[in-house]
């Protein structure tokens, strides 16, 4: 064979080989884990990591976030928001994106700053007791919530997310009553697949909700088919 082709061969084979090794590299290390354990969401903490900006893509900036959270009370602290996490002030005057529990219904309100204000998305119906996968993928034109790995709602946005330099909160003035566990962010914009996938580190199941009336603990059926 041709020393010339051979050369051309061997620089393809090593395009190809950087190109697969870099791709997987990135995949694994484009997320940062900010909250492994299950914790008390009633717990004050603000994270000391510096979370990557998004990753744009062709289509803009993008960015995701999940975690697992299950509320034990709705009534806990009521008449005020509270806070499952946030990315930004503490005070509220910042969040790109939060999440927190309505003040006075059993709804999730996933909040996204934008240059033209602040998007509300309210996810209805959420049980009490029940640990619930939720999933935020948000790019510079939408956000798309995912709650136990189905599409819930593919939000437009007003306008384009007005990011911020400040790291991840939990429990923020109190929290919620109840757990929050593997709190992840990712600086790109997930796909179902890749919100399935994170859906397989589960958090551990409390022996006090099991048995009884209710569904096995992690039954993905049991939110999807009641919400309104």
């Amino acid at each position: 064979m041709d020393t010339t082709l051979i050369s051309i061969v061997v620089a393809i084979a090593i395009v190809v080989a950087a190109y697969f090794y870099f791709s997987s590299t990135a995949s694994v290390s484009n997320y940062t884990t900010i909250q492994s354990s299950t914790e008390d969401g009633r717990k004050s903490f603000r994270s000391n990591k510096a979370l990557p900006r998004s990753l744009d893509q062709n289509e803009g900036l993008t960015f995701s976030y999940t975690c697992w959270i299950k509320i034990d009370d709705f009534s806990y602290r009521y008449g005020e928001p509270k806070v499952v996490f946030t990315k930004g002030s503490e005070d509220l005057k910042t969040m790109c994106p939060a999440l927190l529990v309505d003040a006075n219904t059993n709804t999730l309100l996933v909040k996204v700053d934008t240059f033209g204000g602040t998007d509300t998305i309210p996810i209805s119906n959420i049980p009490a007791k029940k640990w619930i996968h939720v999933a935020l993928a948000v790019d510079q034109d939408s956000v798309d919530v995912y709650i136990n790995g189905n599409l819930y709602i593919h939000h437009s946005l007003s306008q384009v997310p007005k990011q911020n330099n400040s790291t991840v909160s939990t429990g923020v003035a109190g929290g919620f009553d109840g757990k929050l566990a593997n709190l992840q962010y990712y600086s790109y914009f997930m796909t179902a697949d890749g919100v399935s996938k994170s859906m397989a580190s589960t958090p551990q199941p409390d022996p006090n909700d099991i048995g009884g009336p209710l569904p096995p603990y992690f039954d993905m059926s049991w939110w999807t088919s009641r919400r309104s």
